[in-house]
């Protein structure tokens, strides 16, 4: 049972519904369940008895080989009940119940999954089956399943787990890339930006070191004919990937117009270039270096201008790791990045969320969703 839940449905339109949810576990409130101390073995036991009971309601079709790709490596951050997009979580005692989850950010646009026809399941798509078990009976008495929408409408957001933010560019999207029109990926700019920048080249701004000067903030679609496409079929001639992104940002700020004097001492910071609000990145494996920052948590980098991570334009030279050839580009504003790849992690990490224990309370007798 458990091997049939991890592999993804048919459709991500097409899973249990919640009413059916509700429906289907409603006949676990009341019944045992028993302890054995160990927390693995009861949370495996838990997922059995979900899994029984799914399968007796009547699950949704399976999707075809080929037809989909996990996307995280060695899928960290992938529920075990990939089937009907659920993970699951033992609640017994306390004043509040603190939720861990794994590798993902809950309520993301994050890929998990991406379907060859275009479909994918994203982290704000997985639901949480929330099992309330009295300690001392041992018996099942509440169900409350959640969104994570809904967790941080309800309780305030997960908290930022401090890790080393990396983003996932599979080789399937690469090729696609590098095939598809001018081998250049663009998006629009984000939607608080939309109102701020021009379309049409006057002169560029003198000093790439300021913040940005919005008569003079370049649309991604400008940054696209200034830049991205006259990078398609360069050479990076340097080594390694932190060199060879130093070489695409002074090539970058040539393609922009700045002076000698600029292309000479580098900004150093977050952007690299802050007067375009673009931060440059080379990508010759699989996953991007993104640094401190990472446009999957927005945080505030501009106060005066209300600048954030979500802000920030990224322009990503695909670039063959043998010949330093650039064959593709991305260039895309930070909010959109999440919807196109995926962000992961070069360690475990971890989001929590306290709820509290009332809230749980509210619901004995109940199996219940987003109520």
């Amino acid at each position: 049972m458990d091997k049939a839940f991890k592999i993804p449905p048919q459709s991500p339109l097409h899973i249990i519904s919640p009413e059916k949810l509700v429906e289907c576990l409603q006949s676990l409130v009341g019944t045992p369940f028993r302890f054995t101390g160990k927390p693995r073995t009861d949370g495996s036991s838990l997922r059995k008895l979900i899994t029984k009971t799914l399968f007796e309601c009547g699950i949704s079709d399976e999707a075809i080989s080929g037809d989909f790709e996990i996307v995280p490596p060695r899928q960290k951050g992938v529920p075990r009940l990939l089937r009907e997009l659920l993970d699951t979580y033992i609640v017994t005692t306390g004043n509040s119940y603190n939720l861990q989850v794994w590798n993902r950010v809950p309520n993301s646009d994050s890929i998990l999954v991406q379907y060859t026809c275009g479909s994918k399941i994203q982290c704000k798509d997985i639901r949480f089956i929330f099992v309330k078990i009295d300690v001392n009976t041992e018996i099942i008495e509440s169900i409350v399943i959640l969104t994570p929408e809904y967790i941080e409408n309800r309780f305030g957001k997960f908290g930022k787990p401090t890790i080393k933010h990396q983003l996932m560019i599979s080789n399937k999207q690469r090729e696609r890339i590098i095939n598809g029109d001018n081998s250049v990926l663009s998006f629009k700019d984000s939607k608080k930006l939309s109102y701020r920048i021009r379309h049409d080249y006057a002169e560029t701004p003198s000093n790439m070191l300021k913040e940005p000067d919005f008569k003079n903030l370049f649309s991604i679609q400008l940054l696209t004919e200034m830049v991205a496409k006259k990078l398609v079929g360069v050479t990076l001639g340097a080594n390694d990937t932190k060199n060879r992104g130093q070489a695409l940002e002074r090539l970058a700020l040539q393609l922009l117009g700045y002076s000698e004097e600029n292309l000479n001492g580098l900004a150093g910071g977050y952007p690299d270039i802050p007067n375009q609000l673009l931060e440059v990145k080379v990508q010759d494996s699989p996953t991007v270096d993104l640094g401190k920052y990472s446009p999957e948590f927005e945080e505030l980098i501009m106060a005066d201008s209300d600048i954030t991570t979500k802000d920030i334009r990224y322009l990503i030279a695909l670039t063959n790791p043998k010949t330093g050839i650039i064959e593709g580009v991305i260039l895309a504003a930070g909010e959109h990045l999440g919807e196109i790849f995926t962000y992961v992690s070069d360690m475990s990490y971890k989001c929590q969320r306290s709820i509290p224990m009332s809230f749980f309370e509210l619901y004995k007798g109940c199996c219940v969703f987003n109520p």
